[in-house]
């Protein structure tokens, strides 16, 4: 495995993307990262992903030639853009903790699903089983099939979206195959950074993280109705085989990176750690600077 010219972080809402991309984009110079929130104009499409034309409009603004790590919520198929090699990163997670954490991430940051003015509440959002984030979100993304794609709402409403099928989780299997260095689960996300790091040719500090955008107020799974994780169990079959699938795919492929591998994971979780206390005990432009000596020299 060798480092692509161009890394894209195809970053699906809550799993664990902020953090990820907090680790890689250390690895490398300011002027060689690219975050999906810069684009001019961007425009959603109803799967919460930028839309190609609009991340095509913004970027050919821009020096491709120049980037080298593109991340955000953007949609496969933006590697077309650059005329030159590229490979994808992305992380999945199993869709119940998925549905769970996007559903009261939006009521933390304001953002809830609305009826009629007022907050739905899980049962109702569950139970009406029509939004389109609640039925295989993951593999309509990483399928890119144009006929999942449907158009943004307005605030607080659901989506609709025309239903997966098997050839859509098909397609999404052979776009992994074809075009990602890696997809890991959530639980091997910091294995997939230190896989990234071991083909780069990183020093580990450069990944130094702490993990971001955690869901507040969030009830624990086993307060969870039964019936609830059924219906989103249901409403996930494929993304449910794609996770598991993802899971196994890296567990193999991590393997090409042992003994060396699992030695990187005890040193990160020492180096980590002492970064964080330095980090929390130092005063802001010290921790600013600290932050341009270890990380981007």
């Amino acid at each position: 495995m060798t480092a692509p010219g161009l890394l894209i972080h195809l970053h699906l809402p809550k799993t664990g993307g902020s953090t990820l991309n907090g680790m890689i984009k250390r690895g490398f110079k300011r002027d060689e990262m690219f975050q999906s929130t810069l684009l001019d104009d961007q425009v959603f499409s109803g799967l919460g992903v930028a839309t190609y034309e609009s991340c095509e409009r913004s970027l050919r603004r821009y020096e491709l030639n120049h980037i080298r790590y593109l991340s955000g919520h953007v949609p496969y198929g933006v590697h077309r853009i650059f005329n030159r090699p590229a490979q994808y990163i992305s992380v999945v997670r199993h869709p119940v903790e998925r549905v769970l954490s996007y559903f009261f991430f939006g009521r933390q940051i304001g953002d809830p699903y609305l009826k009629n003015g007022r907050w739905l509440s899980l049962e109702e959002y569950v139970e009406n089983q029509r939004d389109i984030i609640l039925n295989d979100h993951q593999t309509r993304v990483i399928s890119g099939c144009p006929d999942l794609d449907a158009k943004a709402g307005p605030c607080g409403a659901e989506v609709i979206g025309a239903p997966v099928q098997a050839h859509h989780l098909d397609q999404a299997k052979r776009n992994v195959e074809n075009s990602f260095l890696a997809i890991a689960s959530l639980e091997q996300l910091t294995e997939l950074a230190l896989m990234v790091r071991t083909i780069y040719g990183w020093p580990m500090r450069r990944l130094h993280n702490d993990y971001k955008n955690p869901t507040k107020g969030r009830p624990r799974l086993a307060d969870i109705a039964p019936h609830l994780i059924k219906i989103i169990e249901r409403c996930n079959a494929h993304d449910i085989e794609l996770y598991e699938w993802a899971g196994k795919r890296f567990a193999e492929q991590r393997q090409l990176f042992e003994p060396g591998l699992s030695k990187d994971r005890r040193i990160y979780g020492v180096v980590n750690r002492v970064l964080n206390t330095a980090g929390r005990l130092l005063p802001r432009g010290a921790r600013r600077k600290l932050a341009e000596t270890l990380f981007y020299r």
